[in-house]
């Protein structure tokens, strides 16, 4: 029974590292989708909508499809530290994969976050004008933005680390709420009949 529960949990850790390394490839598929839906877009509100939906909510369906198939490998069934175990040990992979993937994109195609970001400024523009904001305020949201992205055309290895770090922190979180949510303890069935009782088929035997 011991070398089963080992196996079993062997299994689950291994699954938990696959989909980790499946997932964070998800993620870097759908912030380089934001990027392109960004840098196409003519509507900041149509923008932020349409990349938040891909970098949120398409990744949250994914990943809870993959919490609960872990629980599934793991019996069905697990308790709050088991799975906060495994589903942190896919989000950290997760975290690693799709931070890194990112920066490293952009280090070498640095063409389409410039434009993504020259895009949000000139939408950013065309938004506060038409909602009647003074120049001051324009002028020094421009400035923010341009600061960004000033910020990672020249990221360094020390930077990324950073954010990477930073991003692990985040789905940690996300494992915590995952795990209180997505946890279920065995069910006691029925509670172990006294030594001294005789057992049902004893009694029918005599």
């Amino acid at each position: 029974m011991m070398n089963q529960t080992i196996e079993n949990t062997t299994d689950v850790r291994k699954k938990a590292i696959i989909q980790g390394v499946v997932l964070g490839v998800i993620s870097f598929i759908l912030s380089i989708i934001s990027l392109y839906i960004t840098v196409s877009a003519t509507s900041l509100f149509t923008s932020s909508a349409a990349a938040g939906f891909v970098n949120y909510v398409v990744f949250l369906i994914v990943a809870v499809f993959f919490v609960i198939s872990l629980r599934k490998a793991a019996g069905g069934y697990w308790d709050f530290s088991t799975a906060l175990k495994n589903i942190f040990i896919m989000m950290a992979i997760t975290a690693v994969i799709g931070t890194l993937g990112v920066s490293v994109w952009n280090m070498v195609n640095p063409t389409l976050q410039q434009e993504a970001i020259d895009n949000t400024i000139n939408m950013t523009i065309e938004t506060m004008e038409a909602t009647g904001a003074n120049d001051e305020n324009i002028d020094n949201t421009i400035e923010m933005l341009e600061q960004q992205r000033n910020a990672l055309a020249e990221m360094s290895i020390g930077q990324i680390l950073k954010g990477v770090a930073v991003s692990i922190l985040m789905y940690f979180v996300l494992s915590l709420i995952f795990a209180a949510i997505f946890k279920r303890e065995r069910p006691i069935f029925q509670s172990p009949a006294p030594s001294g009782d005789a057992h049902p088929w004893q009694n029918e035997k005599s």
